[in-house]
C-alpha cells in the first residue's frame, strides 16, 4: 500500500558537463573530446527526476543555484518537472559544476567544483511532514539532515555509505550502496554496515547482480547484459527505484528487481544520448 505522506530528496544539486574522449590523456599530453553535452545533474536531482516520472512527486532540496549560466540550465530542467522544488537562487553563490570525463569502454572521471557554493537543508517541518528522507552523502550538509529526520523517525534511505561509524549509516533505516565503495569484499562490508543499526543493504555491483541484505539474508538480480557507455546518474536511480518500492509498500524483491530495471534503463538512455 502507498505511504500517505511525501517523499524528500536532499543533496547534491548541478550542472554537469559530460565530456566523451577517446582515451585518458597521458601526462603532459593533451586529448581531442569526441563530444561534450551540458546537462542538469547531481545525485538529488537525478533521484528526483526518476521518482517524478514514476509520478511519485518528490519534495526537492539542495544546493543553491547562482545567477550564472549553469544555475539558468538547472533552473530551466527544474521548471520542467513534475515536482517541489525548493530550490534558492542566490546571487551571493556559485551553481555547483561537474565535469565528468567518459572513456569509450565506461570508465568516468569526475571533477566537482564547489568553490563558493551553498545550500538551503529542509526545516524540521519539511521533514516532519515527509514520510521517507533520501540523502546520498555527497553534498553539502548531507550527514546533518539524515541525523535530523531520524531524530523525527523518518524513514531515512541513505546513499553511498561505505563505513559504519559515518552518520548517515547511523542514521540509515536502509542503505543504498555499490560494491566499488565496499572494498576486495563487499559482501563481508555490507554485513558491517548493517550490524551498525540493522538496516537493509542494497548493493549494485556493475554487470554482476545487484542484492539486498536483509536480516543477514541476501537477495539477488541480475541485470540484463547491454552496453555501458556512461553510468552517471545510475545509481541514483537505483536508489530512487528503492525509496520508489518502500513508498509503495513492496516486498524486498520487488523493489529490487524494480530498481534494477530502473538503473538499466537509464543506462540504456545514457548509451543513445553518447551514440
Amino acid at each position: 500500500m502507498e505511504s500517505s505522506g511525501s517523499i524528500l530528496c536532499y543533496g547534491s544539486i548541478c550542472a554537469d558537463l559530460h565530456i566523451w574522449l577517446p582515451g585518458w590523456p597521458l601526462p603532459g599530453s593533451g586529448v581531442h573530446a569526441l563530444k561534450s553535452i551540458w546537462q542538469a545533474g547531481g545525485n538529488a536531482f537525478n533521484e528526483a527526476r526518476a521518482l517524478a516520472a514514476w509520478q511519485a512527486r518528490p519534495q526537492l532540496y539542495g544546493d543553491r543555484l547562482g545567477f550564472d549560466p549553469a544555475g539558468d540550465l538547472v533552473a530551466t530542467a527544474l521548471h520542467a518537472l513534475d515536482l517541489a522544488a525548493h530550490i534558492e537562487r542566490d546571487p551571493a553563490v556559485v551553481t555547483p559544476v561537474c565535469h565528468i570525463l567518459i572513456t569509450p569502454d565506461g570508465e568516468r572521471a569526475i571533477i566537482a567544483l564547489r568553490e563558493g557554493t551553498a545550500a538551503s537543508p529542509p526545516s524540521q517541518a519539511a521533514l516532519a511532514a515527509s514520510s521517507i528522507v533520501s540523502v546520498s552523502r555527497y553534498g553539502l550538509h548531507t550527514a546533518e539532515v539524515a541525523l535530523a529526520a531520524r531524530q523525527l523517525n523518518r524513514l531515512v534511505v541513505a546513499g553511498d555509505v561505505s563505513d559504519p561509524a559515518e552518520p548517515l549509516a547511523q542514521a540509515a533505516d536502509v542503505i543504498v550502496t555499490s560494491a566499488a565503495l565496499l572494498g576486495s569484499d563487499p559482501l563481508a562490508r555490507a554485513r558491517t554496515l548493517q550490524g551498525a543499526r540493522g538496516a537493509p543493504v542494497f548493493l549494485t555491483d556493475s554487470s554482476r547482480p545487484a542484492r539486498v541484505l536483509v536480516n543477514n539474508t541476501w537477495h539477488e538480480c541480475m541485470p540484463p547484459a547491454q552496453a555501458v557507455t556512461d553510468t552517471t546518474g545510475a545509481g541514483d536511480v537505483f536508489r530512487a527505484g528503492v525509496v520508489y518500492g518502500l513508498w509503495k509498500g513492496w516486498d524486498w524483491s520487488e523493489i529490487l528487481a524494480f530498481a534494477v530495471q530502473a538503473a538499466t534503463a537509464q543506462l540504456a538512455a545514457s548509451a543513445r544520448q553518447s551514440s
